[in-house]
């Protein structure tokens, strides 16, 4: 049976996680001392797949061990043929990045510029990372006022971002309800069953012992 990609909302339904998907999507973009994404993602059971987020899917993650449930298979069975469309694209996409040739000009180049969440000292952090031709990205990080200001292109679409915001916020609660109900047990009504009493009536004995001596 082939194993089943999930989105980090997928991935905390399935994995019984208590923490939330803000959190999962922190372990990429901030990385806790010498402890890397993988390792992160490894201790709550999961498998991260780094070029599967590069390439823009959203489910990268896959449990480390099956989950014992009786819809798995189905599901399976289900995402099969989606399953393969994603791994055929990722080849295809990996082969285009070995046709390239190593030259700046004439090669595709990624850059991803992640604002973290603003700190108490009222600095922003800003992890940049830049990478080609489907190898791991060379990454720095610094303050946003190191960084400057952004071009009006960049600034134009973060406003659109900020305007969705209340859009993303219901789809999220959306998703947690539906994750909380999935989750929910289900209550078993107990079944009872008449035993036997053991305090059944023994017949009474009518011997009577009379004694000669």
């Amino acid at each position: 049976m082939t194993a089943k990609w999930l989105t980090p909302e997928q991935a905390i339904v399935k994995a019984n996680l208590t923490v939330t998907s803000e959190t999962l999507k922190s372990y990429i973009s901030e990385q806790q001392g010498k402890t890397t994404a993988e390792e992160q993602f490894q201790a709550l059971g999961l498998l991260f797949d780094r070029e599967r987020l590069r390439v823009g899917k959203a489910n990268f993650l896959q449990l480390l061990e099956p989950v014992s449930d009786e819809n798995s298979y189905a599901e399976d069975e289900i995402d099969s043929h989606q399953l393969d469309d994603d791994d055929i694209e990722i080849s295809a996409t990996n082969k285009v990045n070995q046709l390239e040739p190593f030259i700046f000009e004439q090669c595709k180049v990624q850059i991803v510029i992640t604002l973290l969440p603003t700190q108490q000292t009222g600095d922003r952090p800003v992890m940049i990372a830049a990478s080609s031709h489907g190898d791991f990205p060379v990454v720095t990080m610094l303050n946003q006022e190191e960084l400057g200001d952004f071009p009006p292109a960049i600034v134009q679409l973060l406003d659109e971002l900020k305007a969705d915001f209340p859009n993303r916020q219901i789809r999220r609660n959306i998703a947690q309800t539906k994750a909380v109900k999935t989750n929910k047990p289900t209550t078993q009504t107990p079944v009872r069953t008449e035993t036997a009493s053991s305090d059944t009536t023994k017949p009474a004995s009518n011997t009577t012992q009379i004694s000669l001596f």
